[in-house]
């Protein structure tokens, strides 16, 4: 009778990893709350939950209602959340600039916030290996910007934020770059320009980008993350 018990108890067991595994990071795993640290997030449980309000952060030619970029504040004590990993905020997920560049890709040199490393940046796709956002990162030392201002003393705003944006990445829009949340490493892959881009899916089978002879935007950036994403639940579950 033990003996039963006990291989019933493994079935069952082996039953649960199988259905775990190849499953989407859904936004909604990650309950409302902050998560001061990384190891917060990966767990999915936020260290507090506290009543925020979003101040939003203005981009040039930014004509909808979608909140991309912006501040969390505590509505109690209208100060800033600070040094955050990330927010949970009403459904959506939001990455701080903070976060992105302390836990980037050891490669991704050279990068600053346009407006702060508090300012956050809302997660627009999510798949089993990526959770992507689109960041105002500025490279300092293509866009001709000091370390300084580029790393948010006063920060830059509105239609300056923007044009500071275009400057340091021309091939992307007013809203900013690409930016991958590596669920596998646990650290964000910042696409700094086409070669870099093409790096980061020559392991996936995916036409690369003909740099300089096609466009490099972030439509081509966003359907390739998203096919990555649905590729690698599919090669998933087909091995299961």
């Amino acid at each position: 009778m033990i003996i039963k018990k006990t291989l019933f108890s493994l079935i069952i067991l082996l039953l649960g990893l199988n259905t775990t595994q190849g499953q989407e990071h859904n936004i909604s795993d990650y309950p409302d709350g902050i998560y001061q640290t990384k190891e917060e997030f990966i767990n999915k449980t936020p260290s507090e939950v506290r009543e925020l309000t979003v101040k939003k952060i203005e981009l040039v030619n930014d004509s909808d209602s979608v909140v991309r970029r912006c501040y969390f504040m505590d509505k109690a004590t209208t100060k800033k959340i600070k040094k955050a990993f990330a927010v949970s905020y009403h459904g959506s997920l939001y990455f701080s600039n903070w976060a992105i560049l302390k836990n980037k890709n050891k490669e991704d040199k050279s990068l600053s916030p346009a407006s702060s490393m508090n300012a956050f940046v809302l997660v627009t796709m999510h798949g089993e290996k990526y959770l992507y956002t689109e960041a105002g990162l500025i490279n300092h030392w293509q866009s001709g910007l000091s370390a300084g201002v580029a790393g948010g003393i006063g920060g830059l705003a509105g239609g300056a934020l923007g044009e500071a944006i275009d400057g340091s990445f021309p091939e992307t829009t007013e809203f900013g770059t690409g930016v991958v949340w590596d669920v596998d490493n646990q650290e964000f892959n910042v696409f700094r320009n086409c070669p870099d881009f093409n790096d980061f899916i020559k392991d996936y089978g995916i036409e690369k980008v003909e740099c300089g002879k096609e466009p490099f935007d972030l439509e081509r950036v966003r359907e390739t993350i998203k096919s990555i994403n649905e590729k690698t639940i599919l090669k998933t579950k087909d091995t299961n």
